[in-house]
């Protein structure tokens, strides 16, 4: 997951970037999932999920999908809501990207730079 720190001080923290990882390269490798199951929180989608929490998420997702008429986005949105229910803010949040919200027992929710929420295992980051 990568973000612009330049206005942030980080750069005097860790020094100059070397790299980054666009949310583009991410879906086109595959390692993010673009999701459209239309759960939001704090005001925003959670609209992406690292493919190891989907992966694992799957099998989740499929035994309840009979619930929402086979429909598994449907299934993963009434997962993520209940999920999300949990989560707990950072102390250091500010409110903008780069925010983690923790889902216990491991999950962690993080503000994207595309105008919503990943969510991932915190090994995943």
């Amino acid at each position: 997951m990568s973000q612009d720190h330049t206005d942030s001080g980080l750069n005097d923290l860790f020094g100059e970037v070397i790299s980054t990882y666009t949310d583009e390269e991410a879906l086109d490798d595959g390692v993010v999932v673009g999701l459209r199951a239309g759960v939001s929180f704090r005001g925003f989608p959670v609209n992406r999920m690292t493919r190891h929490l989907f992966d694992d998420l799957t099998p989740f997702m499929e035994a309840r999908a009979p619930l929402f008429d086979g429909d598994l986005h449907r299934a993963l949105a009434s997962i993520m809501r209940t999920k999300c229910a949990l989560a707990q803010g950072d102390p250091g949040n500010t409110g903008e990207i780069g925010d983690i919200y923790t889902i216990p027992p491991n999950l962690w929710l993080v503000r994207n730079e595309v105008g919503g929420w990943t969510a991932m295992y915190p090994e995943d980051y």
